[in-house]
């Protein structure tokens, strides 16, 4: 075991990836959450269509039938709302602070998190 060599070849991975975590931490973490924010949003908007329209597809053949709607059918619709009204709250708190979080790290809190990162790099492929 070689302890300089093996701390030498993870040097410059450590230091790029030092770098890019300050840089990240630093000037890009707000703007990619408050992108992801809009992103979750329109993510849960789909998958929300998606699970509802089997239950239209139901609900209109239901109505063709016996001219009115099946009794369960809107609320199912209530439910999956009220879920993914709820999911979104959450994620969006949580997106939220993590985004105030950020955006307070100044230059100091930007570099300890690219060090931890490198850190971590160093440590994982020593092992």
């Amino acid at each position: 075991m070689n302890g300089f060599a093996e701390y030498e070849a993870l040097a410059l991975p450590a230091l790029v990836a030092g770098i890019a975590g300050y840089v990240l931490l630093r000037w890009a973490a707000v703007p990619l959450l408050n992108h992801a924010l809009t992103g979750l949003e329109y993510l849960v908007n789909v998958l929300v269509a998606g699970v509802l329209l089997p239950e239209y597809y139901w609900t209109r053949a239901q109505r063709r039938l016996s001219g009115h709607a099946a009794p369960f059918a809107y609320a199912y619709g209530d439910a999956v709302c009220a879920v993914a009204s709820a999911g979104q709250r959450c994620a969006g708190t949580v997106l939220g602070a993590l985004r105030e979080a950020a955006g307070r790290l100044g230059h100091r809190g930007s570099l300890c998190g690219g060090l931890l990162l490198a850190a971590v790099l160093v440590w994982s492929g020593r092992s």
